[in-house]
């Protein structure tokens, strides 16, 4: 005779007849010569280790479930972290370029500023026709030289002219030709980019004083110059305070700062 053991509840007796149906089955023998009683109570014992072992492992299973979603957020969290760690690695590198050109800039613009007085000889012309629409430093910024010379007025870095930023790439500033290229011709929606950067730096120069120093003979001109790197967020604006003389061979820097946007 086979007996199954259908769950937990099948191994208890559930009333007085069930021990004593219990009982008298346990007195019955089978073929093999052992109390059938002894077979139910193995089987059922068997059925108790499973089903706690069943129990174990369906508690276990949330546990493995929560684990595995901590790993993921963590594995997801430090991806992130790295990825915004490389963003800023390259934009600490590409404002280092900008930063680079616009010193290069700078330095260019004060050379052309002194062989400029030199050309003009600025140091005799009459200061109340240097300044003036039409005139070298206009207040429009593009004048009988072209763009770039300015009247003094508000500071540059923050100077519009015909609703456009002066130093942006389409604006009355003038191009330090870093690399080669030709005019802008889809401003101010489209810069066509330069080699190096976002577009070559831009800067403009304006007459501070015509009449400068003790014996008002030299000239204090402000330059401010713009560079940008691949990305035209990452600008760095310069500004020096350049002074020419006539006993100088070549002009002076007199001071000079980067200027905040």
């Amino acid at each position: 005779m086979e007996l199954a053991c259908a769950g937990i509840l099948a191994c208890r007796p559930s009333s007085a007849s069930g021990q004593a149906e219990s009982g008298m089955v346990s007195g019955r023998q089978g073929n093999s010569g052992q109390p059938i009683g002894a077979g139910v109570g193995a089987g059922c014992r068997a059925c108790l280790r499973s089903g706690t072992v069943s129990r174990q492992a369906g508690g276990a299973l949330p546990l493995v479930l929560s684990l595995l979603a901590l790993v993921s957020l963590l594995v997801l969290s430090s991806s992130r972290q790295l990825e915004s760690v490389g963003r800023q690695a390259d934009n600490a590198e590409d404002r280092q370029r900008a930063e680079t050109q616009a010193r290069q800039a700078l330095l260019g613009a004060e050379q052309w500023v002194w062989r400029l007085d030199r050309r003009l000889a600025l140091a005799a012309a009459d200061p109340d026709k240097l300044y003036g629409e039409g005139r070298l430093f206009p207040p429009s910024c593009d004048g009988a030289e072209g763009k770039g010379l300015c009247e003094p007025r508000e500071p540059p870095h923050r100077r519009r002219v015909n609703d456009q930023d002066l130093l942006h790439p389409c604006g009355n500033s003038r191009e330090y030709a870093l690399s080669p290229g030709g005019p802008q011709t889809g401003c101010p929606q489209r810069v066509r980019g330069g080699a190096f950067g976002w577009w070559n730096p831009r800067y403009v120069v304006e007459l501070i004083d015509p009449r400068f120093g003790d014996a008002a003979r030299d000239r204090l001109y402000r330059i401010t110059v713009r560079a940008w790197g691949r990305q035209p967020q990452n600008a760095v604006t310069l500004q020096s305070w350049y002074r020419v003389g006539e006993e100088a061979d070549e002009g002076r820097r007199l001071d000079w700062r980067e200027v905040e946007e």
